[in-house]
């Protein structure tokens, strides 16, 4: 270069699968080792610091794992949000029909 600068090398942006069986093991050791209090601010701290931090895979992730928690099954109009998010899902074979 002219100006004696290196150029930086091109980094491709990261792409992170967002696997819904992992999900459903971390709500599950968060039942296993916390109160539901406990449990609940967990996630929901974690989720706000992802927010925050502009790492919308997980927010996304942090979100499934608060539903698990709660229950499980997602209603139809949340799941259709999801479709958007749908090549970072990774769906568990169970949930597929």
């Amino acid at each position: 270069m002219a100006d004696g600068c290196l150029a930086q090398p091109a980094v491709a942006e990261e792409q992170t699968l967002i696997r819904t069986a992992d999900t459903r093991i971390v709500a599950s050791e968060l039942h296993a080792r916390y109160e539901p209090i406990r449990a609940v601010t967990i996630i929901g701290r974690t989720l706000q610091k992802a927010l925050f931090a502009g790492r919308s895979d997980e927010v996304v992730f942090w979100a499934l794992v608060h539903a698990h928690y709660r229950g499980g099954n997602l209603c139809a109009e949340v799941e259709e949000q999801l479709n958007g998010f749908s090549r970072f899902i990774l769906r568990d074979p169970t949930e597929l029909n």
